[in-house]
């Protein structure tokens, strides 16, 4: 997701080089496979059928499925509304998490109901008092209980009028939250208090969290920050992607020193799991550099040190998907947003369905970030969606 459009040169802080691939590498997830072309229609009228799920009058912004005990796939994703004074850039105020369900991963998926949403400032003073985004759903067992519950991280913000760009105060204040219930119709509670702050290398503002419990007991978060600026600790640096390790799914996630890739990787969205005892993580890949063969989403993986450490390592084949959607009458659709990856692990701990965030065109087009009483019409090309796409062996 952008939080403001300025892009920078970003240095490499020495844990891996691009071309870090080495001997006897894991499988990958596979790559994009084709869609039923009957659901391309959805891409027009927003109407939900089989692998995209839509809605016409919401925007619809990433999507974490989690297979319940009922034998239904339960998507928790953010949507905010079509209408809203600040189109696309609403995001940031009035997104809600919702919950929706279906028989196959890959749905049709139908509304069910709400899960969380601003709280506002009640009471005066929490931080979580504006906005719900970024929905990561993941099943966990409490380590003090043994009972399996359904944790739903977040972020969330508040305003303080600290500086003169309000977009901005909202931005830097974004902090990595978390809510558990025992059923995923709720009711959810909501820990009080962020369970990541920034620290280490990722400064500012956390965001983008995605969690798994590792081998070992301990629980992983990856997720993005800002690098600080040497002298000058109110600027912004770069973004850069990092881990945080925990004792319980509830934190407080401790940030890690070293990064997930160089920070010259510009990237975003990390998802992440665990199969064969190795980390593995998918992100939104900006530009194409963590591939090197096109924009879209791309992989790396991890290896558990003895010292309890990860070292993170970068593929020779990182590309999932670029960001065009193929159909399996032969017909291939460009888009131009293709985020928020997530990983759906099948009954075996195999990677089966990659599910992302998409639009045709641009979908800021038409919105603004100061709001705007008669806000023009949204293009149906630019109002985002989610897609489920099958997972495929790569054939190297």
């Amino acid at each position: 997701m952008k939080q403001f459009a300025v892009r920078f040169a970003v240095p490499v802080l020495g844990i891996l080089s691009l071309s870090s691939a080495v001997a006897k590498e894991p499988e990958g997830p596979g790559v994009a496979g084709r869609l039923p072309a009957a659901s391309r229609a959805s891409l027009e009228d927003h109407v939900s059928r089989p692998h995209v799920f839509a809605d016409p009058g919401f925007f619809h912004w990433g999507g974490t499925p989690v297979l319940g005990d009922d034998g239904l796939y339960h998507l928790f994703y953010d949507r905010w509304p079509r209408g809203n004074p600040r189109g696309m850039y609403g995001w940031l105020y009035i997104t809600e998490i919702a919950h929706a369900t279906a028989e196959l991963p890959a749905g049709p998926y139908r509304f069910r109901n709400g899960a969380i949403r601003s709280p506002g400032d009640d009471p005066t003073g929490r931080w979580d008092a504006v906005n719900t985004h970024n929905a990561y759903a993941v099943r966990l067992t409490d380590p003090d209980t043994g009972k399996r519950r359904y944790y739903l991280y977040f972020i969330a913000n508040r305003g303080d009028r600290t500086m003169d760009d309000p977009w901005l105060v909202h931005v830097g204040n974004q902090r990595i939250g978390v809510a558990w219930a025992d059923s995923p119709d709720g009711p959810w509670t909501r820990h009080p208090d962020p369970v990541c702050q920034p620290g280490g290398p990722l400064q500012h503002y956390v965001v983008n969290p995605g969690v798994t419990r590792l081998p070992d007991g301990r629980f992983l978060m990856v997720l993005k920050g800002r690098a600080a600026v040497p002298g000058d600790p109110k600027k912004w640096g770069p973004m850069l992607h990092g881990w945080a390790l925990a004792a319980k799914p509830t934190g407080p996630f401790v940030i890690q020193p070293t990064l997930l890739f160089p920070g010259s990787v510009s990237a975003e969205d990390p998802c992440v799991w665990v199969r064969d005892g190795r980390v593995f993580a998918a992100v939104k890949d900006w530009n194409g550099k963590l591939s090197k063969v096109a924009p879209g989403i791309s992989w790396v993986y991890g290896d558990i040190e003895p010292g309890g450490g990860v070292k993170w390592t970068i593929p020779a084949h990182p590309l999932i998907s670029a960001r065009v959607l193929k159909w399996d009458d032969g017909r291939e659709t460009k888009v131009y947003a293709l985020e928020r990856p997530f990983v759906l692990l099948d009954r075996n701990g195999k990677p089966s369905h990659l599910f992302a965030a998409c639009s045709v065109e641009n979908e800021f087009a038409g919105s603004s970030q100061t709001p705007n009483p008669n806000p023009p019409p949204i293009k149906p090309a630019s109002l985002p969606f989610n897609v489920c796409i099958p997972l495929v062996p790569d054939g190297r």
